[in-house]
C-alpha cells in the first residue's frame, strides 16, 4: 500500500477500536487553570538528580519502538527498589527509513537500520535515592539486544529475586518458520551482586517475539511457574498480522541437583491455554499464524474465524488474579486485534477457557492489564488498555464481567490514543485504587498521545485528574513502574520513554494529605518465598476490608513491587492484616503498627492428624458394634414415644 491509502485506511482502523456503549466515568482532561495548592497531592518529575535522566538504552523514536519497559526489584536486598531498564528499537526499521530521501545510498540505509534495531539495557541498583549503572558487573549487561520486557521472581526459592528477560527479536520475515525472535534470558541471582545466565539448564529461552514473563504458583505445590507472552509482530506497510502462541512454563524443581530448576511446557496440558486456537505441536517452540488485512479485520469485526474467545496470539500483556474468589490464580490475556481471553483455573493443574460465558467477548486491542478491586465489594476489576478506548471489566462477584469505556482519549480535536501499560494504585492514601495509564502512538498517522490519571472517587467512578497533579505533557511513554521509590510512604511513578529519558515522578501524598498507610512484605515458608498471587487483606477499624494481590509481572513490559501498599485514609488503626496463603491457610495478624512497613512470615498451615481421622472413618463403627455386643442385653428397645414415656411413668 502507498501512503495516501495507508491514509485512507487509518480511519476505518480507528473505527473498528470505538465501541458505543454507556460511560463509567467522567473523562476529560482538566484545565490548570489554578497555582499548585502546597497542599495538594502532586508529582514532581525528580529525573535529573536521581540519574535516570542519563540512562539511554537505544536511539529515540517518535512512533515505531514497542520498548522501553522498566521493572523495579530489590535484588540486593537493601530495602529499597532497584531498576531494570529494557531496549528502545526500531524493530523493522520503518521509521529510521523515513530520515533518508530518494537517491541515498542503500548501503548506508541499511547499515543504519541495523544499527538502530537493537539497543542497550541496564542493571541500576538504588544507592540512596541515586540510581547507579552496574550492568556489566552483575552480568545481566545486553547489548545489541531487542528485550523489550523484564520481570523481577525468585524462580529458585533460595530468598533473593531473579531476572526474566523477554527479547522481542528483529526478524520479520522468517517469523512464520518459526525463527523470527530470539530466545528469552533467564538470569539466576548468585546473592552477591552478580547473576549467571541459566536460560538453558532451566528451558526457559523462549524463542517467540516476547514481551513479557507472568510468575505464578498456579498448581500451589510452593514454587513459582511462568507464562511467557509472544506478541508475534504486525507489519505496518502490507497490513500483515503474524501471531505466536504463547507457553506456559512449570517449575518441576531441581530433578539433576544442579542447583537449577526445570520448567516443562504444560501449554497443551494444562488446557491449550496458549492464547489462540493455534497449538504448537512441539514443547518450547511457539506455534505461528499469519492474518492478512482482511482476516485482521474479520477479528476486530467479531465474526469469529480467526482467534475467537481464545485470543488472537498477539499477545502484549497478561495477568494472573483470581476473578472467581476460590483461592486459585486465574489467567487473563489482552489480546491484540480481537477478545481477550480468561482461563480459570481448575485447581487440577489444567484450566478451562471461560471468555464467552464471564462476557469478556468483546474485540478491542489489548495492549496492558492489570486487576483490583476499584469498588470496594470484595472482587477484582480488570483495565484493558487499548488502540482506542480503554476498558474497565466490572467484576460482578465472580459470575460475569461488565465492560465499561474510557473514550477520553478521543475527544474533540485530538484523535484516538494507543494506551499501553494500566495499574491501579491508591496514589492520595485515601483508601480506594486509583488508575494510571501510559500512551505512546505506534504509527506516524495517530500524533496526539497523553499519559492519563484518573482519580477513584471510592465507588468505582474515575475523573481525569492528569494536569492538575502534574503528570501532563509526557513524551512517547511505553513501559512504566509503580512503586514507593523513596520509602516515604506513597508510590511514585516510574515511565519509559520511547523519545525521551527515563521520567521519575515522586509523590507528596503522604507529606501533604493527613492520610495514613500501611506496607505488607510477605515472606513464604510452604507457599512461595515473595508470596507471589497471595490474597493480602486489611480490615480497619472503621470494619472497612481493602483487598489487594501480590504480583511478578504485570501491567505493559515490567513488574512492580511484591510488598503490598495500602492507602487507609485517615482511619487511625488497622484491626488485622489477614494473608491468604496458596496452601488454603488464612494466617491473622492482629496489633499492626500503620504508616510502616509489617513484615510477615507465613505460619506453618494447622496439622491434620491421621490418628483422628481414622478413629472418625474407621473406629467409631467398630466401637459401636464392640458396646452393643457387651451390653446389648441390658438395653431395651422402645419402639415409639408412647411406650418410652409409659414406661417412665410406670417407674
Amino acid at each position: 500500500m502507498g501512503l495516501d491509502e495507508r491514509k485512507s485506511f487509518l480511519p476505518a482502523l480507528i473505527l473498528m477500536v470505538i465501541f458505543s456503549t454507556s460511560l463509567i466515568t467522567s473523562l476529560g482532561h482538566a484545565e490548570n487553570s489554578n497555582p499548585v495548592d502546597e497542599n495538594q497531592v502532586f508529582f514532581t518529575d525528580i529525573s535529573n538528580i536521581t540519574g535516570l535522566s542519563e540512562i539511554s538504552t537505544g536511539s529515540l523514536f517518535n512512533w515505531s519502538s514497542f520498548g522501553p519497559g522498566v521493572s523495579c526489584g530489590d535484588y540486593d536486598g537493601d530495602g529499597d527498589l532497584d531498576l531494570y531498564v529494557t531496549v528502545r528499537h526500531d524493530h523493522f526499521g520503518y521509521e529510521v527509513r523515513e530520515y533518508f530521501v530518494e537517491g541515498d545510498d542503500e548501503d548506508l540505509i541499511e547499515a543504519a537500520v541495523i544499527e538502530n534495531s537493537t539497543g542497550e539495557t541496564f542493571l541500576l541498583e538504588n544507592r540512596n535515592g541515586s540510581f547507579v549503572d552496574v550492568s556489566i558487573a552483575s552480568g545481566v549487561k545486553l547489548t545489541n539486544s531487542t528485550a523489550i520486557g523484564s520481570t523481577w521472581a525468585d524462580y529458585d526459592g533460595d530468598g533473593d529475586l531473579d531476572l526474566y528477560v523477554s527479547n522481542y527479536g528483529v526478524s520479520l520475515w522468517n517469523i512464520t518458520f518459526g525463527d523470527g525472535g530470539e530466545p528469552n534470558i533467564m538470569f539466576s541471582n548468585n546473592g552477591d551482586g552478580t547473576f549467571t545466565d541459566v536460560t538453558n539448564l532451566s528451558n526457559l529461552g523462549n524463542p517467540g517475539h516476547s514481551t513479557g514473563g507472568l510468575f505464578v504458583d498456579y498448581d500451589h505445590d510452593g514454587d513459582l511457574d511462568v507464562y511467557s507472552l509472544n506478541g508475534g509482530t504486525y507489519d505496518e506497510l502490507q497490513y500483515l498480522a503474524y501471531a505466536q502462541s504463547n507457553i506456559l512454563y512449570r517449575n518441576d524443581g531441581d530433578s539433576n541437583g544442579d542447583g537449577v530448576p526445570e520448567f516443562s511446557d504444560q501449554t497443551i496440558e494444562a488446557g491449550r491455554i496458549s492464547g489462540q486456537d493455534v497449538n504448537s505441536q512441539y514443547d518450547f517452540v511457539p506455534a505461528n499464524m499469519t492474518y492478512s488485512h482482511s482476516e485482521a479485520s474479520a477479528m476486530m469485526e467479531g465474526d469469529g474465524t480467526f482467534g475467537g474467545n481464545s485470543g488472537s496470539g498477539i499477545s502484549w500483556a497478561g495477568l494472573w488474579f483470581d476473578y472467581n474468589q476460590d483461592g486459585w490464580s486465574d489467567l487473563f490475556i489482552a489480546s491484540d486485534f480481537g477478545i481477550s481471553p480468561l482461563y480459570e483455573n481448575q485447581k487440577d493443574g489444567t484450566f478451562k477457557l471461560v471468555t464467552n460465558e464471564m462476557g469478556l467477548n468483546f474485540q478491542g486491542t489489548g495492549m496492558g492489564a492489570h486487576s483490583a478491586d476499584i469498588n470496594g465489594d470484595g472482587t477484582f476489576e480488570v483495565c484493558q488498555t487499548n488502540f482506542g478506548p480503554n476498558y474497565i471489566w466490572i467484576n460482578n462477584d465472580g459470575n460475569y464481567f461488565d465492560r465499561f469505556v474510557d473514550d477520553g482519549m478521543s475527544y474533540e480535536g485530538k484523535m484516538t490514543g494507543v494506551n499501553w501499560d494500566c495499574h491501579f494504585f491508591d496514589y492520595d492514601l485515601d483508601g480506594d485504587f486509583d488508575l494510571f495509564m501510559t500512551a505512546g502512538r505506534i504509527n506516524k498517522f495517530v500524533s496526539f498521545q497523553e499519559n492519563s490519571l484518573y482519580l477513584n472517587d471510592g465507588n468505582g467512578l474515575f475523573t481525569d485528574v492528569t494536569v492538575d497533579v502534574g503528570l501532563g505533557g509526557h513524551l512517547k511513554s511505553m513501559g512504566a513502574s509503580i512503586a514507593d521509590f523513596d520509602n516515604d510512604g506513597d508510590e511514585d511513578i516510574l515511565v519509559a520513554n520511547s523519545d525521551g529519558p527515563l521520567q521519575l515522578f515522586q509523590n507528596n501524598a503522604a507529606q501533604v494529605t493527613g492520610n495514613h498507610w500501611l506496607r505488607v512484605q510477605l515472606k513464604g515458608e510452604y507457599s512461595n518465598t515473595y508470596g507471589i498471587g497471595v490474597l493480602v487483606e486489611a480490615e480497619l477499624d472503621n470494619g472497612t476490608i481493602l483487598r489487594q494481590q501480590t504480583y511478578a509481572g504485570s501491567g505493559f513490559l515490567g513488574s512492580g513491587d511484591p510488598i503490598v501498599h495500602f492507602g487507609i485514609g485517615s482511619n487511625e488503626g488497622v484491626k488485622e492484616v489477614r494473608v491468604h496463603w496458596t496452601t488454603g491457610h488464612i494466617q491473622t495478624v492482629s496489633n499492626i503498627s500503620i504508616d510502616g512497613t509489617v513484615t510477615i512470615f507465613e505460619e506453618a498451615p494447622p496439622e491434620t492428624s491421621f490418628l483422628p481421622n481414622i478413629v472418625m472413618i474407621i473406629g467409631l463403627p467398630v466401637i459401636f458394634f464392640a458396646l452393643y455386643f457387651l451390653f446389648g442385653n441390658s438395653i431395651k428397645s422402645y419402639p415409639n414415644k408412647d411406650e418410652l414415656i409409659e414406661e417412665s411413668l410406670g417407674q
